[in-house]
């Protein structure tokens, strides 16, 4: 453990910045400065307790102060400014959510390399996931008790298990409130839209002559969806489409990135895609009439001509742009003194978020197939047809009489905790502890259609006895209670046929069960010690089991025929043996040139029931030659093991739509499931780090540091997305190949792609972490200005994120795509504080970057176009950068302490950069920008009271 002193209105903290009594002013002369008061911050980067050790492995700390400033529904939003984070999964990125059941699901994603590689602990301890995949939704950590946030970049599994592969964040709860603390807020966006609010109560007394101590808080919060994604930047058909002109040697660019892009074979009416009678769209009541397609057109996309008409953004058929959610949670702790040295403690935490989303709409581009004796053809057509020798067509359809598909999760996760700790011996001490969470979630899918029925409604006819529509099936199966679907039109279809393509009375629903239980002990202390100091070990062992099961779903998703696959239920556990051993050996100290010198090193043996054992281990050297300078580096191995989800998953997933490479790219529509793989193994993780903290004593008040870091994963796990298997498979990586089923004509089209995870690939990542911060009183400067000044820069260099799949190499570093991270992410601050005001300001930037590395920018005498090398006409994404601000006036009561406060993000109201979706699939219904990377909302406003009685 880490002590330092830092300013409370300090943006971050870093352990490596101890600040020494001469340059830190003392706590009554703050206090006169502008209640910019004296906090400590504890920092955990390893399990060593020792005073004034600064850990060789980076650590930065958000406290209280600069978490209250975002001011935010969610601390989530907060901890993503920071560099080291990029391509966190938020509410705003899962709107299009639904066959996974992750939507409104906020986990952080350390160095980009995945959210099931970022170790979340709370209070030290393993956090229960709120998804088989293993996430950890921060929504549901009792956010009124953080008092710190901490986030350890670079390999942790020695000290802290598995999943420790990037780094840990750590939330730290103020378990020692006394007193009572109320909290208020409201916000909503510049555009009269994303309502939410926020109440929590927090309530902590001593009992028993102080030999006890009780602490509650219950806390609400409610954010209203935004389901049409109506902002400006949505709506001028920005994406890529195939060059309809292209040839293997014209010179002309595979793909053009264009404005005014909309589909040409899906309207909301729906329209035909061949035959002479290709454009024929049906409007309001199913009046036929001719489209304009534009000047380029290649199925499934058109520019120019009627692209308004049949854009899909910025209507209830694209995707929305945030889910709402209902979040509630209830925190409660008891502990007890037994002794002087030992205390015995129970805790229990119960969380409830629901939330949906409008998740998409049902479309079709073109795969359905009609027959011109079709119940619903208008007549003057069919004659046409008939006149032609049509007997049948293929037909588009954005389905705008059947709903939105409205994604409901409703998750639940409950935890005891029960635990002992206590000292010995002088410098000795011991904790135990035993776990037990249960996490539930239930999916429903409202308004999906059933493959099955859906394709027996659209065959309809007209019964030759009754002159009445009816499905061609019911008349040979009288009984079978198909409601014929009129595909022509807008407003033209019954009630009961929307029922039954929609399930007949069935909704696609989901209910599972995981449990986490974990015991462990531990025992810390000084041995022995040196000559330059004590020798401070850590050890211990600990248990650990998940399980997933006491699942249930509809009676429909078995069959996998529902439009997204279905939901699956799945079983299975495994448990986990641990033991650690962590030391830490000062070598030297007060020697020329070796003012401070420790060594440290760290052992765990893990053995799993289902891949056997595994071994991490760290070491890391700190060096400090004078007070001024300090290095630091380390080397690690360390491991991530297989989730629930990658291991026992039973086959759920989604419907995509693909481009075939066997087939020209044509467009197809296939099945997609998701199944797990018992037959995988840890992944395992060689890193270095290596850095210099400067704190320069002529300077005092300033800290610099800089740090190399560099992860290479071996036999790592991935789920590559269906597109990837059927382009790695064309372009000869046979590893992917198994993976796919083709039709039995002999037409290679695509039947199935089956999407199994395994140890199939390499990742290396490399970049450099860069902080600067400045603390100051303007009175040095200039006498008559009050107060304390912090000035703080943080910013990340991702130098490489690249993946090694069959000796083919992908290097995402620098794509501002949801593929990669961005070259560069900064952040820069002030903050000021005096008396009774604090105020905050912070720019959050990102660098300019590309879609893909491996594509090639060209207009004229562009090579030819592969899968991988694809030719465009820009590859080109600009940087951006965001302002927020933030001013808090404590008012002047006598019996409390009352926080008013104000929050704007993105003051400027700046639109986020214009990140263009891919052609064809469903990527119409997509957004123009990317809510991993950017503030997609727009200007946001956050008002409120904090009270403490």
């Amino acid at each position: 453990m880490l002590s330092l002193v830092s300013l409370a209105a300090a943006q971050f903290a870093h352990a490596q910045e101890v600040a020494s009594p001469s340059d830190t002013p003392s706590a009554n002369t703050e206090a006169a400065a502008g209640g910019a008061g004296i906090e400590e911050v504890v920092v955990t980067g390893t399990r060593i307790v020792r005073d004034g050790y600064n850990a060789p492995t980076p650590v930065t700390v958000m406290g209280t102060e600069q978490l209250q400033s975002f001011a935010s529904p969610n601390i989530a939003d907060a901890i993503n400014t920071m560099p080291e984070l990029s391509g966190s999964a938020t509410p705003a990125t899962s709107v299009t959510t639904a066959s996974s059941g992750a939507s409104n699901i906020n986990a952080l994603n350390l160095r980009a390399l995945g959210t099931n590689r970022t170790l979340v602990l709370v209070d030290g301890r393993r956090a229960v996931a709120s998804s088989m995949s293993g996430l950890v939704d921060i929504n549901l950590i009792p956010q009124d008790l953080v008092k710190s946030v901490e986030v350890v970049t670079g390999g942790a599994s020695a000290a802290y298990g598995s999943d420790a592969l990037s780094g840990i964040v750590n939330f730290v709860l103020d378990k020692d409130f006394t007193g009572t603390k109320l909290t208020a807020q409201t916000g909503s966006t510049t555009y009269g839209d994303g309502d939410n609010w926020m109440g929590g109560l927090t309530y902590g007394t001593a009992f028993g002559a102080g030999r006890g101590h009780f602490l509650f808080n219950a806390n609400y919060r409610n954010q209203d969806a935004i389901p049409i994604n109506d902002r400006d930047w949505n709506l001028k058909g920005w994406q890529f489409m195939n060059n309809p002109n292209y040839t293997a040697t014209n010179g002309q660019p595979r793909r053009l990135l264009l404005d005014q892009v909309a589909p040409s074979t899906g309207f909301a009416g729906g329209v035909i895609t061949d035959t002479a009678f290709r454009g024929t769209a049906f409007g309001v009541g199913g009046s036929p009439y001719q489209i304009e397609y534009g000047d380029l057109v290649s199925d499934p996309d058109m520019h120019g001509g009627d692209w308004k008409l049949t854009q899909v953004r910025g209507t209830r058929a694209g995707s929305s742009l945030l889910g709402g959610s209902k979040t509630a949670s209830f925190f409660a702790r008891g502990s007890w003194d037994l002794t002087e040295d030992v205390n015995i403690f129970a805790q229990a935490s119960y969380s409830r978020d629901r939330n949906h989303n409008y998740a998409f709409s049902l479309e079709d581009t073109g795969s359905i197939t009609l027959s011109v004796d079709n119940a619903f053809l208008p007549e003057s057509i069919r004659e046409a047809m008939i006149a032609q020798g049509v007997s049948t067509f293929h037909y588009g359809s954005m389905h705008t009489d059947l709903p939105i598909v409205d994604a409901t999760n409703d998750r639940e996760v409950a935890s005891l905790l029960v635990g002992a700790q206590g000292k010995f011996g002088g410098t000795w001490t011991w904790s135990t502890s035993y776990q037990h969470d249960i996490s539930e979630f239930k999916s429903v899918a409202k308004g999906m259609y059933y493959n099955p029925y859906l394709d027996l409604a659209y065959d309809s006819v007209i019964d030759p006895d009754t002159g009445a529509a009816v499905c061609r099936s019911t008349l040979t199966d009288p009984t079978n209670g198909c409601k014929p679907y009129n595909p022509f039109g807008i407003g033209v279809n019954t009630q009961g046929a929307i029922d039954y393509v929609t399930g007949n009375g069935t909704t696609m629903w989901r209910k599972q069960q995981m449990t986490q239980d974990v015991a462990a002990f531990t025992v810390n202390g000084t041995p022995f010690a040196t000559w330059a100091g004590d020798v401070s070990i850590a050890t211990g062992v600990e248990w650990r089991m998940e399980a997933i099961g006491k699942g249930r779903n509809d009676e429909l998703s078995p069959t996998q025929d529902w439009w997204v696959g279905g939901y699956q239920v799945s079983k299975g556990s495994y448990n986990v043996k641990e033991a650690f051993l962590e030391a830490v050996v000062p070598l030297a100290k007060d020697l020329p040139a070796l003012k401070a010198l420790d060594l440290s090193g760290a052992f765990r043996e893990t053995d799993y029931s289902t891949s056997g054992s595994v071994q991490t281990w760290k070491l890391g050297l700190n060096w400090t030659p004078v007070d001024d300078v300090r290095f630091r580096t380390t080397l690690s191995r360390d491991i991530r093991a297989p989730n629930l989800e990658e291991l026992f998953s039973n086959g759920g997933g989604g419907a995509p739509a693909i481009e075939n490479p066997w087939r020209s790219n044509e467009t197809e529509y296939i099945t997609s499931p998701r199944i797990g793989n018992s037959e995988l193994t840890p992944e395992k993780a060689d890193s270095f780090g290596g850095g210099v903290v400067l704190t320069p004593r002529f300077l005092p008040g300033f800290a610099l540091s800089i740090d190399y870091w560099r992860i290479d994963i071996d036999d790592a796990i991935g789920l590559p997305a269906t597109q990837d298997i059927i382009d790695g498979c064309y372009e000869g990586q046979t590893t992917f190949c198994s993976a796919i089923d083709f039709a039995d004509d002999g037409s290679q089209s695509i039947d199935v792609v089956r999407r199994v995870p395994f140890n199939y690939t390499t990742l290396k990542a490399r970049g450099i972490d860069y902080e600067a911060s400045y603390r100051f009183r303007p009175s040095a400067i200039i006498a008559a200005i009050p107060g304390v000044v912090q000035i703080r820069a943080l910013a990340t260099n991702y130098q490489k994120m690249a993946s090694n799949i069959d000796g083919v190499v992908d290097d995402t570093a620098g794509q501002n795509t949801s593929y990669g991270p961005p070259s560069w992410k900064w952040n820069a601050s002030i903050n000021y504080a005096v008396s009774a005001f604090r105020g905050s300001v912070m720019a959050r930037g990102i660098s300019s970057g590309v879609y893909d590395n491996d594509w090639i920018e060209c207009s004229t005498n562009c090579p030819t176009s592969t899968t991988k090398q694809v030719t465009v006409s820009d590859n080109h994404i600009p940087s951006s950068i965001f302002w927020d601000a933030s001013v808090t006036y404590t008012l002047p009561f006598t019996d409390a302490d009352v926080e008013s406060f104000v929050n704007v993000r993105n003051v400027f109201d700046r639109d986020p950069p214009i990140v263009a979706p891919n052609p064809g699939g469903y990527n119409y219904t997509m957004p123009s920008s990317n809510a991993q990377l950017y503030d997609v909302l727009g200007r946001t406003f956050t008002i409120g009271l904090r009270a403490k009685f």
